[in-house]
């Protein structure tokens, strides 16, 4: 793909309109991981409009993942990717959209569905819900807390689907992760459609929940002592929750410590004697990342199921709704 049609999906136009509405002098610049290749050419693009510009080499994972310590040394921070989640002056979202078709072949059975997608094509989904409803869809199309967009949907966050009239949910988008989310979240069948390969499934939680409930088994045996991990991150940071739950394991006999970084990686923990962890912070890192520990690394609601205060058969996703 061509770097012109990479930087066109970033509204650099009005970016410098709002440095220049709000006289910034120096600018911090956070990049997901996939544009960070293009880290020079975004820069340039600020740079000659005026403005100094500092760049993070932190992680970008979503719109709560802030790099604090750069904020604190620039006006303003540019946090490219995401739209606004954090209440807060001093940053600046900017999305990243992505253009793409409209699936113009679906013949699905069920004709109300639920569309919901991320951020990169969740501002294209009115358009989409105009054309399945002229072929004779009827569609849900709702906002939910924390987003920008109707059925715009977080890793950690599927309030578009809350309450869903829908026989069916749609996510179009790329990756497993969302989908996953939404199916094991609504309990409804769905369907993926990926506008850049053009393919389309249905998503099967099965092998998921499995997985998951392995590694519950895997704490449930462990004789070791297990921490609550609480990131920094002030999109992430639980406190309350990791206190509530160390509450509820002392209740039940069981001795965690709460742990608190600013990032959670293997390397982090890695000298810590811990035989798990309860991840408050991202739920992203419990699913997407587990493999990558050598000790389990569970959710929240997980962790209530091995108190006993959930039932193993109702399995539920991590969400944050709130942080404090």
């Amino acid at each position: 793909m061509r770097a012109g049609r990479i930087l066109g999906r970033i509204e650099f136009d009005e970016l410098i309109s709002e440095l220049k509405r709000r006289n910034v002098v120096i600018a911090g610049l956070q990049l997901p991981d996939g544009l960070k290749y293009k880290s020079t050419e975004i820069i340039d693009k600020i740079e000659k409009a005026g403005f100094r510009i500092f760049l993070s080499g932190s992680s970008s994972f979503g719109a709560c993942d802030i790099d604090t310590f750069l904020l604190e040394e620039v006006d303003v921070l540019i946090h490219i990717g995401h739209t606004k989640l954090l209440k807060k002056n001093n940053i600046i979202y900017v999305p990243y959209f992505v253009d793409y078709s409209i699936p113009r072949d679906l013949n699905l059975k069920e004709k109300n569905l639920a569309l919901i997608s991320t951020v990169q094509y969740a501002w294209k989904l009115p358009e989409v819900k105009k054309y399945l409803e002229k072929i004779g869809y009827r569609i849900e199309l709702k906002k939910g807390d924390r987003t920008k967009f109707p059925g715009q949907v977080l890793g950690c966050n599927y309030s578009p689907i809350k309450n869903s009239n829908a026989d069916a949910i749609l996510f179009i988008g790329d990756g497993l992760f969302h989908p996953l989310g939404a199916a094991i979240y609504s309990q409804k069948k769905v369907y993926r459609y990926n506008p850049l390969s053009r393919e389309f499934e249905e998503v099967k939680p099965d092998k998921f929940t499995i997985k998951r409930n392995m590694i519950l088994g895997k704490v449930m045996h462990s004789t070791k002592r297990g921490a609550i991990l609480v990131s920094s991150k002030p999109g992430q940071k639980r406190i309350r929750l990791a206190e509530s739950l160390k509450e509820k394991a002392n209740e039940a006999g069981k001795k965690v410590d709460i742990l608190m970084t600013d990032e959670i990686t293997p390397y982090k923990l890695s000298n810590f004697p811990y035989g798990f962890y309860v991840n408050t912070a991202c739920p992203r890192i419990s699913y997407d990342d587990t493999d990558l520990f050598s000790v389990p690394i569970i959710t929240p609601p997980e962790f209530e199921t091995l108190l006993g205060l959930r039932k193993w058969e109702d399995y539920k996703m991590d969400e944050i709704n709130d942080v404090s």
